[in-house]
């Protein structure tokens, strides 16, 4: 004779069962606990489920709280983007009837001077750079090589950190 295997009841099914058996108690206990919780207040903390939840809502606070604390304290909102793989260049043309001054974007480290000028789409445009001396006051220049020194190409004066 061969054995059936009996069926075990699914854990859910059991579940349900058990919260429709409680289910019409649930109104009578309630008003029970809040007739004794009025006759004696302390009972409130006593009571598993609000004490546990007290717990559990002060918990979360306290997470939210550190981590509210720690994006104020965290450089740039602690949010970090790919590096940049391109740069701006200030670019001056060297045609003394233009002399017209704009930025081109390429890639760090460009350094395929002169480039077609924007203005009059000549060869012209070499890097720019800032000359504060003489007459120049923080003009954008180009620098040029005289005598194996880098000097502005306007005022021809020294340019020590030209590139």
């Amino acid at each position: 004779m061969k054995r059936m295997p009996v069926e075990q009841p699914s854990r859910i099914s059991q579940w349900i069962g058990a919260f429709r058996e409680w289910l019409p108690t649930a109104r009578q206990r309630g008003a029970e606990w809040v007739s004794v919780v009025r006759e004696e207040p302390r009972v409130i903390w006593h009571t598993p489920a609000v004490r546990y939840g007290a717990y559990a809502v002060g918990g979360l606070v306290l997470v939210l709280t550190v981590r509210w604390a720690a994006g104020m304290l965290s450089p740039g909102g602690g949010t970090a983007q790919p590096p940049a793989t391109t740069a701006s260049f200030d670019v001056v043309c060297s045609n003394p009837a233009c002399r017209h001054h704009y930025k081109i974007m390429r890639k760090f480290g460009y350094d395929d001077f002169p480039v077609e000028c924007a203005k009059c789409k000549q060869m012209t445009g070499r890097r720019g750079v800032q000359c504060f001396a003489g007459k120049c006051n923080g003009r954008w220049v180009y620098a040029a090589t005289v005598d194996g020194q880098t000097v502005c190409a306007v005022c021809r004066q020294p340019m020590p950190d030209a590139p």
